[in-house]
């Protein structure tokens, strides 16, 4: 994704569907909607179900629903693109932090990683 000539609105207005799409995703705790527009180099690389099911298992009672919130920081890379939120949680005062890379492929703009800290 080449973000050199795109103003944050821009790239805010192509990354943050696929972001929501995520979330609410995690939310439902549906699987195959949370890797939906995940970035895939080779069959390997696909977000294992087990994985995603133990996560859900080891945070979803402390934290409850994600819902982003305040954009923190976009970081460009001649490749990629690193968007930085706070994530409000359901079931904390405190904000987290919300980390997503973005990369294209085929004309089409997928997650290339996503990971929030609480």
């Amino acid at each position: 994704m080449d973000s050199r000539d795109l103003s944050d609105k821009e790239i805010l207005d192509i990354v943050k569907p696929l972001a929501e799409h995520t979330e609410n995703a995690w939310n439902e705790k549906n699987y195959n909607d949370f890797i939906r527009y995940f970035y895939e180099e080779s069959p390997s690389d696909t977000f294992p179900e087990e994985d995603f099911k133990r996560q859900i298992e080891e945070n979803y009672d402390i934290y409850g629903k994600h819902t982003i919130a305040d954009l923190v920081a976009i970081h460009r890379n001649p490749d990629h693109v690193i968007v930085l939120w706070k994530v409000e949680l359901e079931k904390r005062k405190e904000p987290g932090l919300l980390i997503y890379g973005f990369k294209e492929r085929a004309g089409q703009v997928l997650i290339e990683g996503c990971a929030y800290h609480a």
